[in-house]
């Protein structure tokens, strides 16, 4: 890394000599550690330790980007000489340009992303293996597809020609198992995972092998239905999803280039009228937390849907000069939470007569300028208020606009992830099946 920072250095001193306007610079660095357990050993150690530097350089309304991985025998004069030259060739692009010095972040804010406990790999591999083994306890687990726990380190620099240079380290543990029931014509497979910055915010081990578990055998026996139109429950991991596509047609990009079906909708009623959705980069130990965005703009905890109206959308640089918009540094999700509801997922079920709880989607249909959505699902039938049986090999679809102006969220809400959600009730789907 100090040559890397060297080797920046040297490129911010000497870019003027090249006629080059503006300069950005981008270093990361990354550590991983990842250990595998399947059969109660050791199968796989992977490791990886990676560094890069990416350079954004700016003349007349123009931008050229270099990036590499390897700088060893690279020379920085040769390096902005070859700059200067691809900028000229570069389109003409008016949004282009670094920011005003007032946007950059004046102080880096310690959010608490580094966990200073380092575990060796046999400590990664008996997490991974207590996972497993509580997994192979529950007697419907025919097979294994093993556990893996994970562990990342990360440094994130930004230097740039308007004085602005900053970093921060962001550490990342990951858990997960995936475990398979059942023989023949009749198997299932389901996975459980936990991911944290800190390692002591990790779901036990023991847990998420027994989730793994408890997830693959509910599955055994599952039925196909009827095609019909019915009321739809999305368990919160799955709920991610549906927001994730959500906030794909809420990006300020996508609005500045016409392809979403939520432009020209910024303060429309998008969500009933009770529903929360907050963007927060601030989040301590947050899995999406940063002390900035992704160029060195200061950001801040907003929302994005405020009383079930779009309020703000993701902007970046650019889309913020294309859409003439105040730069709110929120240019992805960044920890992104749907508020809980009112009521409690169990009265939820209670006034379902004809239903269906979605634990996994597979594949994937939307289109964004108009809303369509369609995937296939898996699951398990409601009747009369109760879970039946199990369900596999169906479709559910439905247009996503009116998917959110119908969806109800549970008071069920756990922030675990980049994108939280509680279960969410969206009446009146299609379920394509028999």
């Amino acid at each position: 890394m100090k040559k890397i920072f060297d080797f920046s250095n040297s490129l911010l001193k000497n870019y003027k000599n090249f006629n080059i306007e503006d300069i950005e610079i981008m270093i990361s660095e990354n550590t991983n550690v990842s250990v595998k357990s399947r059969h109660q050993k050791l199968e796989n150690i992977e490791r990886s330790n990676n560094s890069s530097i990416g350079i954004n350089i700016f003349k007349d309304k123009r931008k050229a980007t270099l990036t590499s991985n390897n700088i060893e025998n690279t020379d920085a004069k040769e390096f902005l000489e070859k700059g200067s030259a691809m900028v000229k060739s570069m389109p003409v692009d008016e949004f282009s340009g670094l920011a005003e010095k007032e946007d950059y972040t004046a102080n880096v804010e310690d959010l608490d992303l580094e966990d200073t406990i380092w575990l060796d790999d046999k400590k990664l591999l008996d997490q991974a293996s207590i996972a497993e083994e509580s997994m192979l306890q529950n007697k419907g687990i025919t097979n294994s597809e093993g556990s893996t726990r994970s562990f990342s380190k990360n440094t994130f620099s930004i230097i740039n020609s308007k004085d602005f240079h900053a970093s921060y380290n962001k550490t990342y543990h990951s858990i997960s198992s995936i475990a398979i029931a059942g023989s023949d014509t009749n198997m299932q497979r389901d996975y459980e995972y936990s991911a944290a910055i800190h390692s002591n915010d990790l779901v036990s081990a023991e847990k998420v092998g027994l989730l793994a578990a408890k997830r693959a055998t509910s599955r055994l026996n599952s039925k196909k239905i009827k095609s019909c139109s019915l009321d739809v429950i999305f368990e919160p991991r799955v709920a991610k999803s549906i927001l994730s596509s959500f906030c794909s047609c809420a990006s300020g990009s996508s609005i500045a280039r016409g392809t979403s079906f939520l432009n020209n909708k910024l303060d429309s009623l998008i969500f009933k009228n009770n529903v929360l959705i907050t963007n927060n980069p601030k989040l301590k130990r947050g899995i999406g937390s940063a002390p900035y965005d992704g160029n060195g703009i200061k950001n801040e905890n907003i929302s994005i849907v405020e009383n079930g109206r779009l309020k703000n959308y993701f902007l970046n640089l650019r889309s913020a000069r294309q859409l003439e918009m105040k730069l709110n540094g929120n240019s992805s999700p960044y920890n992104l939470i749907l508020n809980k509801g009112a009521d409690a997922l169990i009265d939820i079920y209670k006034n379902i007569k004809n239903g269906f709880l979605v634990t996994e989607m597979l594949g994937m249909s939307f289109n964004p300028l108009n809303g369509d959505y369609s995937r296939g699902a898996v699951g398990f039938k409601i009747d009369n208020g109760e879970i039946t049986y199990p369900v596999s090999e169906v479709t559910i679809a439905g247009n996503l606009l009116e998917m959110l102006k119908n969806l109800t969220p549970a008071n069920d809400l756990l922030i675990n992830d980049n994108i939280n959600s509680p279960s969410i009730l969206i009446e009146g789907m299609t379920l394509a099946g028999l």
